[in-house]
């Protein structure tokens, strides 16, 4: 195939969604470009001073950290890596930071949970949670990046959910009619100045393609695998499930999130009322009931421990 920006033959990253393929250079040039056209349409520059970006080691994260790094070379960027406890899959997943860091230039910040929180996320990952690891992780991250943050002066945080990760948990929200948690789906979320930071996600516009093939393009490492946690989960089922409909409606996920975010969220915005977050009375981080998830989750699992004796 041929480039279709530059006219070369051999364009190896052919974008099913757009029907065009790309050179090497010319894909990355167009990804940069998207990405800071999505970062300036959505005003995340704004509030992206000290940025705090969460960096898993996967595809997209890695994606993430290069693409802020190189379209917007002045930005006060620090990698985050936390480390979920998961046998084998977390130790090579940080390796794999660390080496994209380093090739960067960009700090990094490692946070071990099992030594800071005293749980890791397989041990939270039992009973009631089982079935649902993916939640139960994600509430840990979202209030472990939050709380780094805030104590050591990061105004936002950044994270790689992209398209697809959004379409899927859209997709799941509209079916269940949870308009209040649908409300806060976007790619912008101001923080309070106090106990809790911006929230941006500058991959909002980009799928799991670009995402892969501008790591492809750079040859930068990343965790090509899944989370070994993530096997059987909803989500993966749900994610297969919107490709399905896309091969059968083409453009299908592009059209869900524009409409989402131009006809849905300003109805939603008047429709839905602005929910009051207070300070968790355990942890002090800001909710909307008098404990956490995070606290309600692991406090809950510290008690049921047993003590040194049993």
């Amino acid at each position: 195939m041929r480039c279709v920006r530059c006219g070369s033959e051999g364009a190896r990253y052919a974008l099913s969604f757009a029907r065009a393929a790309f050179c090497r250079e010319c894909y990355v040039s167009r990804f940069e470009r998207k990405l800071r056209s999505t970062v300036l349409k959505y005003g995340m520059h704004r509030v992206m001073r000290r940025t705090l970006v969460a960096v898993s080691g996967g595809k997209d994260s890695v994606a993430l950290l290069a693409g802020l790094k190189r379209a917007f070379g002045d930005l006060d960027l620090t990698a985050l890596y936390i480390d979920l406890g998961i046998p084998n899959y977390s130790e090579r997943s940080e390796e794999v930071v660390r080496r994209v860091c380093e090739r960067l230039g960009v700090p990094l910040m490692v946070h071990e949970l099992k030594s800071s929180e005293g749980v890791s996320i397989p041990e939270l990952a039992v009973g009631r949670f089982r079935r649902k690891p993916c939640a139960v992780c994600g509430t840990v991250k979202r209030h472990v990046l939050n709380r780094i943050a805030v104590e050591n002066g990061f105004d936002t945080v950044a994270t790689g959910h992209n398209l697809d990760d959004t379409v899927e948990v859209l997709f799941e929200l509209y079916r269940r009619g949870l308009l209040e948690e649908a409300a806060r789906l976007r790619p912008v979320l101001l923080g309070n100045g106090a106990n809790l930071a911006n929230r941006v996600k500058p991959l909002f516009e980009m799928t799991d393609e670009e995402d892969l093939y501008y790591v492809d393009a750079l040859e930068l490492e990343h965790v090509d695998s899944w989370c070994p946690l993530v096997r059987g989960s909803r989500m993966v089922s749900r994610k297969q499930l919107v490709l399905e409909i896309e091969s059968k409606i083409p453009g299908f996920r592009h059209t869900l999130l524009k409409a989402h975010v131009k006809r849905v969220l300003p109805l939603l915005d008047a429709a839905v009322p602005r929910v009051e977050t207070r300070p968790c009375k355990s942890c002090g981080q800001p909710t909307t009931s008098d404990v956490c998830a995070y606290c309600r989750t692991v406090t809950g699992l510290k008690a049921r421990a047993p003590g040194p004796g049993g």
